[in-house]
């Protein structure tokens, strides 16, 4: 099995179960769309950037890392943000076109705790994308503090430097589900 298999299969484990600890939500058939789209986007930017098994050294992973950061310009401390950005757009959209989605024939209180998700969804992806850049330079902002920052979140799933990338960067589906299902709970979502 490949490092991006697992790296995915750990990534799509830890959401779910994170989603369900966290929301309560059992049917993960949206919950699997978006980590499915958050793991294919995952794959496709580490591909392009060389974070693919061909470059698992941890000086190919740095270069990949640098070339993903440059694209805004922030060299390899802004690489984990530029790589949340996608999984984090398309799993925020998915959430508020399936779960929130606004219709006409609910109830006044549920179109308005729907809508308020999909702001919270927004900004909770907004959020998590600023968290994985920061998350990744807490202990430094030198490539051997990134690289073994993003080690450590990968060992935790047994995983390493690759797998703690891809983690930082579907964490911020994360944030938007739970951020997003939070405001609509509290708004009074989900009672009809």
């Amino acid at each position: 099995m490949s490092l991006e298999n697992i790296a995915s299969k750990a990534v799509e484990k830890g959401l779910e179960t994170a989603v369900e600890t966290t929301l309560g939500i059992k049917d993960f058939k949206t919950v699997r769309k978006v980590v499915e789209t958050g793991a294919a986007a995952g794959a496709a930017v580490s591909a392009a950037t060389g974070l693919s098994v061909a470059a698992t050294s941890g000086a190919g992973i740095t270069s990949g890392l640098a070339a993903a950061g440059g694209v805004v310009g922030g060299g390899m401390a802004a690489a984990p943000a530029v790589l949340a950005a996608g999984p984090a757009y398309a799993g925020a959209k998915i959430m508020n076109e399936t779960l929130f989605k606004d219709q006409p024939d609910l109830s006044e209180e549920e179109r308005e705790a729907r809508a308020a998700a999909r702001t919270a969804t927004n900004i909770g992806a907004a959020a998590g994308v600023a968290g994985a850049g920061a998350v990744t330079v807490a202990a430094g902002a030198s490539g051997a503090a990134i690289m073994s920052t993003l080690a450590g979140i990968g060992g935790l799933v047994g995983g390493g430097a690759i797998a703690g990338t891809a983690i930082v960067a579907a964490a911020p589906v994360a944030a938007a589900a739970a951020i997003g299902y939070g405001i609509y709970k509290l708004f009074g979502g989900g009672k009809e």
